[in-house]
């Protein structure tokens, strides 16, 4: 029987576009690459969050007492990235 030959696939690089700021609000196709771009990075945010916490917890279960010395830089990294990397969506809401 033939080995399968497997790699790891590359990972799929988008062009960068204008933010929903910036196109034509009469061009439909650039509205929708702006939304898609915000929505892919909006979403690379939150799953770097997610990255800090699983770290942020593996610390602590193995650093047992000297948690809060030994994992202080992870700790101040994971509120720095809830503080700044809140997701908002496309949609803003007007007070």
């Amino acid at each position: 029987m033939a080995e399968a030959n497997w790699e790891y696939p590359q990972h799929q690089q988008f062009e960068r576009v204008p933010t929903l700021d910036q196109v034509d609000p009469n061009d439909r196709k650039a509205i929708y690459a702006a939304r898609a771009q915000k929505i892919r990075d909006d979403w690379v945010k939150a799953m770097e969050g997610r990255l800090i916490k699983e770290k942020l917890d593996e610390c602590y279960r193995t650093e047992g007492v000297n948690h809060y010395a030994s994992c202080r830089h992870l700790a101040d990294m994971y509120l720095k990235s809830i503080k700044e990397n809140r997701v908002e969506g496309f949609r803003k809401k007007s007070a």
